[in-house]
């Protein structure tokens, strides 16, 4: 029995994934109502019509002002266009202005297009996968017991911090922390209060290392580091003495 065109449309309407179909020309034919929403939610007037513009002149438009991921769509598509790919995908940031964002794009030829002129266009959220993969990573850069940076986060942070310096000519300050008598005194006063001694150590570096060109890492038992990206000698000093007072108080 044929599925009637109305319930077609009525599942094309369902969808969540935001969809458009556009012509070889980048004319867009028809969206979901997903497409239409998404454009209004992030500031679009209801009115908006999004089949009175053209797909390919709103990626052209915003690649020439500078946006590299609305160039690489754009050739995306006219690859696909052109029949040199079967399909496109394009994984890009969406942010709002009060939460991140992660979209998947995807463009195809329009299955059952006898004319071969037509071409389906879908955007996938894929934000929570996103942000689970990076709270994985976070996890994998990150001393479980201290918070602060571990040996992958601080050796990483370090060679980008580095290539920053000579490149730029500017200085570079490191600092490495080593707790005196630390095995003695996890000896004598067992692990918990080697941990919270540890701990005290870490909060108190967490508590200095605020700017962008800073980590405090634990690179070892009892060591730690702590990288000053764009600190002189000087500075280095006076930052070292204030952590020392933090910590022995």
């Amino acid at each position: 029995m044929p599925i009637p065109s109305a319930l077609y449309r009525l599942i094309f309407h369902s969808l969540e994934d935001q969809i458009a179909v556009i012509d070889q020309a980048g004319n867009i034919l028809e969206v979901n109502l997903a497409w239409d929403n998404f454009g209004v939610e992030n500031g679009l007037p209801s009115e908006y019509r999004c089949t009175d513009h053209n797909y390919l002149e709103t990626l052209s438009d915003a690649s020439a002002g500078g946006d590299s991921l609305a160039g690489e769509a754009l050739q995306g598509i006219a690859d696909v266009v052109a029949g040199k790919i079967a399909f496109f995908t394009l994984e890009y940031p969406c942010n709002s202005s009060d939460e991140k964002r992660w979209f998947t794009m995807r463009v195809t030829a329009l299955h059952g297009d006898e004319s071969g002129g037509l071409f389906v266009i879908s955007h996938h959220n894929v934000t929570q996968r996103k942000l689970a993969e990076q709270r994985v990573e976070e996890l994998a850069m990150q001393d479980p017991l201290t918070g602060l940076g571990n040996r992958r986060a601080f050796q990483q942070f370090f060679n980008k911090e580095r290539r920053s310096s000579i490149r730029n000519q500017t200085p570079i300050g490191l600092m490495l922390i080593d707790v005196d008598y630390f095995k003695s005194y996890n000896d004598d006063l067992g692990h918990s209060a080697g941990d919270q001694c540890l701990t005290n150590v870490g909060q108190g570096l967490l508590a200095h290392a605020r700017r962008p060109g800073d980590l405090a890492a634990r690179i070892g038992g009892d060591e730690f580091a702590w990288i000053l990206g764009n600190t002189k000698l000087e500075m280095v000093r006076e930052i070292a003495e204030s952590v020392f007072k933090s910590i022995i108080n």
